[in-house]
């Protein structure tokens, strides 16, 4: 059995000459300590366990026997105490207490601390994070958040940020929420995100019609950023709508005539094929070699990967304003290819393989138990697109 006192240990003074009462465990024959957080200038303070010769010395005194009284109630809530150590007992307490005294940081450090998102992602996390922050003080205390509070961000925030960015900072919350009930540091009678108004955001519908890929395709100008700009949007139609982040890790000296690489986005997602791979067609390959530098990897300058051509977002809406193609980004490679694929008759099984798609929310999950797409199916229908927009004929 477990006995509790209120000491202070001499030779565990602060720098200051000031000393922390502690609560001693004395445990199968052996003694750990608890910090608590009540300091008393010096041991004269400190006569038979109890706080003495200060003003407030009957505060403190209630205050600290609160705190032996916690610990013990957490000792008598658990099961098997003559089982363990001393310190294991300890532990046990300390972590406990933790569960009540976990606030909005500690709590999303230690969500961050376990997870296994990469680091960019995690990144993003912190600035989601700081924005919810800006209005939820970060000191908040998880078993504090209320329904009120989180609805008052919405509305806060909702006014000053776009609904999608709404929505990924109160997901990030929603995430934080249910990493402390399943560790078990809040019970919430009501989840403090529960109903939150989700705005259903658009999908967004900036493919371009065959002519447009095609006018894209043949448009030559004197500007340099467009002739790039034209350069890496028809390689990525033409190697599947890939995505601009994966082009920059491409080793074409590997890859010279099959392309084979694992999308960025959903690499650490569940997917029925970990990787994309289909023969690179002849439309693609005199682009590859216009900017394939000595290393394989494509150069938009010469010491610059393309992932690092941050002038790449001006020139696109330069280029849309200039020749008239509302909604064009980058990403209108990608759209167009899936959306010019699927109207070819092309099935969507075919096109997530090409695209390199996580299973999501929308996909036949179990229909992936019993059919495989191969790489000669996803060269086919890329072959099929490559001679379709060669071609003159429209959808």
């Amino acid at each position: 059995m477990a006995i509790l006192s209120l000491t202070v240990v001499p030779c565990k003074a602060l720098k200051d000459g000031r000393h922390k009462v502690r609560i001693a465990v004395a445990h199968r024959s052996q003694t750990r300590y608890i910090l608590t957080d009540v300091i008393i200038n010096s041991t004269k303070e400190w006569k038979n366990g109890k706080i003495v010769k200060r003003d407030d010395a009957t505060y403190l005194n209630t205050k600290l026997l609160q705190r032996m009284q916690e610990v013990q109630r957490i000792i008598d809530e658990t099961p098997y105490t003559e089982g363990m150590t001393c310190a294991e007992l300890v532990a046990t307490i300390l972590h406990t207490r933790g569960k009540k005294t976990h606030t909005l940081r500690s709590a999303f450090e230690e969500m961050l601390e376990v997870s296994t998102a990469k680091d960019t992602t995690k990144e993003r996390y912190r600035t989601r994070f700081k924005s919810i922050t800006s209005v939820i003080p970060e000191t908040t205390f998880m078993s504090h958040l209320t329904p009120l509070m989180v609805q008052r961000f919405m509305k806060k925030r909702g006014a000053e940020i776009a609904p999608i960015t709404l929505q990924t900072q109160v997901t990030l919350l929603s995430q934080i929420v249910k990493f402390c009930q399943m560790n078990g540091y809040t019970d919430f009678r009501i989840p403090p995100t529960q109903g939150c108004y989700h705005r259903v955001v658009a999908v967004r519908q900036n493919w371009l019609t065959p002519d447009q890929v095609r006018f894209i395709r043949d448009n030559k100008t004197n500007r340099r950023g467009y002739n790039k700009f034209r350069d890496l949007f028809m390689l990525s139609y033409y190697l599947g709508g890939i995505n601009l982040i994966d082009l920059a890790h491409i080793n074409f000296n590997v890859c010279a005539d099959t392309l084979h690489y694992v999308r960025t986005k959903t690499e650490r997602k569940t997917k029925v094929n970990p990787y994309v791979e289909f023969e690179i067609p002849s439309e693609a390959k005199p682009i590859i070699d216009k900017y394939k530098g000595e290393d394989g990897k494509l150069k938009m300058y010469k010491a610059a990967d393309i992932n690092q051509c941050h002038s790449m977002v001006s020139t696109v809406r330069s280029y849309r304003d200039d020749y008239g193609l509302p909604g064009l980004t980058f990403y209108s490679a990608r759209k167009s290819f899936a959306q010019h694929a699927f109207a070819l008759g092309e099935s969507e099984s075919v096109i997530d393989y090409v695209l390199g798609h996580s299973l999501g929310g929308g996909h036949n999950k179990m229909l992936y138990a019993y059919i495989k797409v191969t790489p000669e199916m996803a060269t086919a229908c890329v072959r099929k697109v490559c001679d379709f927009i060669s071609s003159s004929r429209n959808l």
